[in-house]
């Protein structure tokens, strides 16, 4: 049984995930500039509306179209794999199996992956959270305070914000923590929400390698952060230099 040379090269590996990830999330960038077009400036709330509604149909044809087959796909490698018994020569047997388990192996991180984005797209639990019990799971759910050393300051708040500015916060603080996690090489980081005179103030900052703020190629998370600022009557701010990066969101409490 012939199942071709044991080459690693030949197989997608993390990489090519993190490319597919960024393609969703720009494709996702350019809806939301798609969705900005067609309501007036002034209708933000009807543009974050949408938006979450579309947010939430990708999700579902990700599980329904993605997510299923993926998981049909581990299964029978799993029946595969146990049929592998039956083949009597002991090099075939061991060269199969090696092949089935890469499969396995790449199967677990496409689901893995597509879930992940639907998450990221459509996660409905922390829509009921309060905003600072949200942003908690959020920076839990990252994984930024197992990888480095993080300062959090995520109280209760005196008054919770409307559902559109939740949301709007709440991508901004995702898009940030991202930014930390894959690019700043940060050995520290601190996450703050706090309330003041009737805004919400989201400071991210971290000692990371910086960039160039200013550059017009400085990546499509830090439009999308102005932008989800703007649409809510909010505005943004970031300064960056090699000793590290902050970030500052500052929104109206609002009301829908």
């Amino acid at each position: 049984m012939d199942v071709g040379p044991s080459n690693h090269s030949q197989y997608p590996d993390n990489g090519a995930w993190a490319e597919m990830l960024a393609e969703v999330y720009e494709k996702n960038v350019r809806l939301s500039d798609l969705i900005a077009r067609r309501w007036p400036p002034r209708s933000g709330t009807a543009v974050l509306t949408e938006l979450e509604r579309e947010r939430s149909r990708i999700a579902r044809e990700l599980h329904a179209g993605a997510g299923q087959p993926l998981a049909g796909i581990k299964l029978h490698l799993e029946i595969l794999d146990e049929c592998t018994s039956a083949i009597p020569d002991s090099a075939s047997l061991d060269s199969a199996r090696v092949t089935i388990g890469r499969l396995q192996t790449l199967a677990e991180q496409a689901l893995s992956q597509v879930r992940a984005v639907s998450h990221r797209l459509h996660p409905p639990e922390w829509q009921e959270m309060t905003i600072d019990r949200a942003m908690e799971s959020l920076v839990e759910s990252s994984g930024l305070s197992r990888s480095l050393t993080l300062t959090r300051d995520l109280q209760p708040l005196p008054e919770e914000p409307s559902h559109s500015v939740k949301v709007q916060m709440y991508r901004c603080a995702q898009e940030c923590i991202s930014n930390i996690s894959r690019h700043s090489g940060a050995t520290e980081a601190s996450v703050s929400l706090v309330a003041d005179d009737g805004r919400l103030v989201l400071t991210i900052a971290d000692n990371g390698r910086g960039f160039d703020a200013a550059a017009k190629n400085s990546g499509i998370g830090l439009r999308a952060i102005a932008e989800n600022a703007a649409s809510v009557g909010g505005s943004s701010g970031i300064t960056s230099s090699p000793q590290g990066t902050t970030i500052v969101v500052t929104l109206p409490c609002g009301a829908d």
